[in-house]
């Protein structure tokens, strides 16, 4: 039996983080007779915590919807609706967390909904204590199609399908959580999902389609095929297109299936309504050839890490750095030189030279000495101030402070930023597994602006370039 885990969201399991969230976890009332267990985190639409139903000693996840002092009719309608599709979706499939109800309490609807346990995908592959192989892919995948063929039903789009949001129980089956990002096809969605698994779309681009979830879980096979996903760029003609990680040759029959049913999912066409129920057949025949073991190894695995992250915490891996750029700790480390250079030299004119000829050379020496001194210790045009990259995060080969240093000076330089009279550009690379956040700040006429650029992690250079030339945009504009 899985450890007590806490989540990240509704469900992707974490340690407890004690009373980190303070006054949430002892002072809210949670509807009677529910007992607060502790606080679980806030995100969506709303705030979560852990509770114990005493009636049933059973313990859930309580979810409470902001919605203002006054609910209307047509609010509370559509939360009931979205609850009532995912209870139907529940019944279908135990991969969905089952729903037990729905309640206005001190004028906000709370959600009651079954307590999930597991290991993340994103935290199991974040290890790299377990390489998932072919048939684990498989299982995965086949218990994923089964969700979205029950959510394709009932016309509830989850929104969301990211490693974050999808758990390993110790049974070796999958169990997809948070739907706060769900809704019913072709109405808005309240959030887009996570970078990397977001398809693109023209015109009604927040409006949720139940090809938004296939495409997901194309680029989540990608991603644990190859630790990559497909990654939207654009090219020389500011056209978006979409890169794709290339299949190797040689493969198993397994992992052709695995392949084919990434680039299926992703194409988004519209024979792409049928493909679920053919590919739950293909799986399910693939299935049988292989041996049980292979779920119940896995879901030991998730078993005996997810109590080993209880007791300790699994810190970050933070990019080791080879240089950060820094034109002001090379001015720190030349000033001694510059300062005996110039003593030697006013020495040596001193005792060999006469009047009129001495007195000038030591003006040039002096004068020598001073560019010096002010071309090491000028404001540098960027700094890279900070890179922190979480453990198991794709990279390019390659991938250094300079690395990222030569591409970000190159875009400051073609966009002119290099020309201002406050030349202190500040940049921050941070990347939490699969997506980065690129920064840029910097002060234009005495007014700081600061600017980010999300993106999917990829190994792939022209993803990072990409990024980075629309970072340099946005700078420009200011």
């Amino acid at each position: 039996m899985l450890c007590d885990l806490d989540f990240d969201d509704w469900g992707s399991p974490n340690m407890l983080k004690g009373d980190t969230h303070g006054r949430y976890d002892e002072t809210v009332g949670l509807p009677p007779p529910l007992k607060n267990l502790g606080f679980l985190g806030s995100g969506g639409q709303g705030m979560a915590w852990l509770a114990l139903d005493p009636s049933l000693n059973r313990r859930l996840v309580v979810k409470r919807f902001e919605t203002g002092q006054s609910i209307g009719k047509d609010t509370l309608a559509g939360l009931e609706a979205t609850f009532a599709a995912q209870a139907k979706v529940a019944a279908k499939t135990s991969v969905v967390p089952q729903i037990y109800g729905v309640e206005r309490f001190e004028g906000a609807v709370w959600l009651f909904m079954e307590y999930v346990g597991g290991l993340s995908l994103q935290a199991l592959q974040a290890q790299k204590k377990i390489t998932l192989g072919d048939g684990h892919i498989l299982f995965i995948v086949m218990d994923l199609i089964n969700a979205l063929s029950a959510l394709e039903h009932s016309g509830l789009v989850h929104g969301d399908l990211a490693p974050g949001n999808i758990l390993v129980n110790a049974q070796g089956h999958i169990r997809l959580i948070d739907f706060s990002n769900s809704a019913f096809s072709g109405t808005a969605r309240p959030m887009t999902g996570a970078p990397g698994f977001v398809r693109l779309k023209k015109g009604r681009a927040k409006a949720a389609e139940l090809l938004d979830d296939q495409y997901a879980l194309g680029c989540l096979i990608y991603w644990l095929l190859a630790a990559d996903f497909p990654a939207s760029i654009r090219d020389q003609n500011d056209q978006e297109v979409v890169l794709r990680p290339q299949q190797p040759e040689d493969c198993s029959p397994v992992a052709n299936l695995l392949w084919e049913s990434a680039a299926t999912l992703v194409k988004c066409d519209k024979k792409s309504f049928a493909v679920l129920s053919k590919l739950a057949v293909r799986y399910r025949q693939q299935a049988r050839l292989m041996p049980l073991e292979i779920r119940s190894a896995l879901g030991a695995y998730a078993a005996d890490n997810g109590c080993q992250n209880a007791t300790s915490k699994v810190e970050d891996e933070y990019l080791s750095s080879s240089r950060i750029r820094s034109d002001r700790s090379v001015a720190n480390s030349f000033k001694p030189v510059l300062a005996r250079l110039g003593r030697g030299l006013t020495t040596y004119l001193r005792g060999s030279q006469p009047g009129p000829k001495r007195a000038a050379l030591m003006g040039l020496t002096v004068l020598l000495v001073l560019a010096g001194y002010f071309y090491l210790t000028r404001v540098p045009p960027l700094t890279l101030d900070a890179v922190k990259v979480e453990a198991n995060t794709v990279l390019p080969a390659g991938f250094s402070h300079d690395w990222l240093l030569k591409r970000l000076e190159r875009i400051v330089e073609y966009q002119g930023l290099v020309v201002w009279e406050d030349r202190s550009l500040i940049a921050e690379l941070h990347c939490d597994h699969y997506t980065c956040v690129l920064s840029l700040a910097h002060s234009a006429g005495g007014i700081s602006h600061s600017h980010q650029q999300s993106f999917a992690a990829s190994r792939r250079p022209q993803v990072w370039e990409s990024a980075i030339t629309d970072l340099g945009r946005a700078a420009a504009m200011r």
